[in-house]
Formats: C-alpha cells, sequence, structure tokens
C-alpha cells in the first residue's frame, strides 16, 4: 500500500474504524470527537502504515459519519437485500460490515462519484482490513447496490 495517501483516503479509512467502534458502544459522539479532536489519533492501516489523525479529510469524514446514523436502517436494509440466499448481516465479519456501510454512506453522500473511483477506495480497505478473498465479495455487493442505486435513480 502507498505510504503518501490523500486526506479523502484517510477519511474513508477514519469512518470505517468509527463505525467498526459503533458495535461496542452507542455514544455516535464520543466516537466521532475521539476521531476529530484527540491529538493522539492515529490511523493505523496495517502493521506497516499509520498516519497522524491530522492528515485527513475532517469534512468528509463527519459527511459519512453522519449520514451512515441517520440512514443506517436503510444502508443495512441494502446490504441484507443484495446478500446471497445463504447469507444474513449478522453472519458478516464486522469489519467487513463497517467497510459496507461506509462505502454505501458515500453512495448516498456523493451520489454521482464513479463507480470506478468507489469500488477501488473501498477495495483497498478490505484488502487493509480484511484478508484479498473478502475483495470479490465487497466488489459483487457494491456492484449490486450502485447498479440498484443508478436504476431508481433513472426512474426519477
Amino acid at each position: 500500500m502507498k505510504k503518501n495517501l490523500n486526506p479523502k483516503t484517510l477519511s474513508r479509512y477514519a469512518a470505517v474504524q468509527a463505525i467498526y467502534n459503533l458495535n461496542f458502544s452507542t455514544n455516535e459522539i464520543d466516537i466521532k470527537e475521539y476521531f476529530l479532536n484527540r491529538k493522539e489519533f492515529t490511523l493505523k492501516l496495517d502493521f506497516d502504515l499509520q498516519f497522524e489523525g491530522k492528515n485527513f479529510n475532517k469534512k468528509l469524514f463527519i459527511e459519512i459519519f453522519e449520514l451512515f446514523n441517520k440512514k443506517k436502517d436503510k444502508i443495512d436494509e441494502l446490504i441484507k437485500l443484495n446478500l446471497d440466499s445463504n447469507w444474513y448481516l449478522e453472519r458478516l465479519p464486522k469489519v467487513l460490515h463497517a467497510i459496507l456501510r461506509v462505502a454505501i454512506s458515500e453512495m448516498f453522500l456523493s451520489p454521482k462519484i464513479s463507480f470506478a473511483i468507489l469500488i477501488s477506495e473501498y477495495l483497498k480497505l478490505t484488502e487493509s482490513f480484511c484478508s484479498k478473498n473478502e475483495c470479490p465479495f465487497t466488489n459483487a455487493i457494491l456492484q449490486k447496490i450502485y447498479i440498484s442505486n443508478e436504476l431508481v435513480k433513472k426512474t426519477e
């Protein structure tokens, strides 16, 4: 992985970590404040890479995190609808679930974002937090949701 990631990419990493933390604490304000205000906050992407928290795009982080908290049920419903019949939401690894939640939040936030950019970013995240075997799964789910979202936009 590149050692100099852009601030938007770092924001996505922070959003995944923040949304993952919601599995263990329901205090959204404390989680958001941790990522925004702690001087010792460091993004740890893997065993070799870490970045000072001050290097990420805080505006994008806040927008993703707050949008997720507003649309959590709708986002989880989209994930459920696009899982294969032998899968269910509770079976997803929590980190992978957080990655999908952040990606879908960003789809809502920036509906004109190119799918190529979106998928590239979230496959990098999946490789960072999960195994490479999870990448085709992430790709398939996000592609199904993106396409269905595009169809909805065209009929409006």
